[in-house]
C-alpha cells in the first residue's frame, strides 16, 4: 500500500495486502492503523465519486426524476371508534382528552334529559355527563360482545367544551384514509343520519363517524 496518488494502481492494495486481506502485510498499516487512514484508501473513494456517469445510469435516473411525485398522503385522518348500546361510533382522535373507569353518574333533579345524564367526577372535578346515545337514539345493546374492557368514560373537548360520555367498548383510535369510507346507506334515517359523516369499513364492523361539529352543538344546546 502506498501513500502516493501516483502509486495508486486497479489492485486494490486493501483486499490485497491491507486490513481487508488475510496477508494484512502492508508496510503502513503500523503508520495508518487502518486502510481508511491511508491516502491511497481516500484517493480511490475520490476517483469513485468524481467519475463520469455512464449512460445506463444516467438513464436510470433521468427515469426516476422524471416521474410524478405522488402528494396523496396514507392515514391521514384518525378516529377514536368506541361502541354505544350495539353501535360502533367514531369521533376525531384530536377530541379526546382521556378514557377514565366508568364511575357513578350524579343526577340533577329536574335536568335530566334524554341526553343529559348528570355529573360525574373525574380526577376530583365536576364534569357534565351526556348520552351520545341519546343524541342518535340507540337502543341499550342487546348482543353479547366478547372483549376484556369494562364501560368506560370518555371525556372529549372542542373549542373549550368539555363533555363526559360513557361508552359501552373502547376500540380506541385508529388511522384511515379516505379510501377507507363509503357514504351513508339510505336506510340510515333521523338522528343517526343527521349526525353521521360517512361510514368507516374496518375488519368485521363498520363505524359510523361522527359529525363532531354538530353533535356538540346539540350537546351544548341540551346542556344550556
Amino acid at each position: 500500500m502506498s501513500g502516493s496518488d501516483s502509486e495508486f494502481t486497479t489492485e486494490n492494495c486493501w483486499s490485497n495486502i491491507g486490513l481487508f486481506s488475510r496477508a494484512r502485510s502492508c508496510e503502513l498499516l503500523a503508520e495508518y492503523g487502518h486502510c481508511r487512514n491511508c491516502p491511497t484508501y481516500s484517493a480511490f473513494g475520490r476517483r469513485m465519486l468524481d467519475r463520469p456517469l455512464t449512460d445506463e445510469y444516467r438513464a436510470e435516473l433521468t427515469a426516476v426524476y422524471s416521474q410524478t411525485k405522488s402528494t396523496e398522503l396514507k392515514h391521514t385522518k384518525s378516529a377514536f371508534i368506541f361502541r354505544a348500546g350495539e353501535e360502533w361510533l367514531g369521533i376525531s382522535s384530536n377530541l379526546i382528552k382521556e378514557v377514565v373507569d366508568m364511575g357513578p353518574i350524579h343526577s340533577i333533579p329536574h335536568k335530566i334529559s334524554r341526553v343529559f345524564r348528570g355529573l360525574v367526577n373525574i380526577r376530583g372535578r365536576l364534569e357534565l355527563c351526556v348520552s351520545i346515545g341519546g343524541v342518535l337514539r340507540i337502543e341499550p345493546g342487546k348482543k353479547h360482545y366478547n372483549f376484556t374492557s369494562p364501560e368506560r368514560l370518555i371525556v372529549a373537548e372542542k373549542s373549550g367544551q368539555s363533555i363526559v360520555f360513557p361508552v359501552s367498548q373502547v376500540h380506541g383510535p385508529h388511522h384511515y384514509d379516505q379510501t377507507d369510507v363509503k357514504p351513508l346507506p339510505v336506510t340510515v334515517s333521523g338522528s343517526k343520519a343527521v349526525y353521521t359523516k360517512c361510514i368507516l369499513r374496518m375488519p368485521n364492523i363498520d363505524v359510523g363517524i361522527l359529525d363532531d361539529t354538530l353533535l356538540f352543538r346539540i350537546l351544548a344546546r341540551n346542556l344550556s
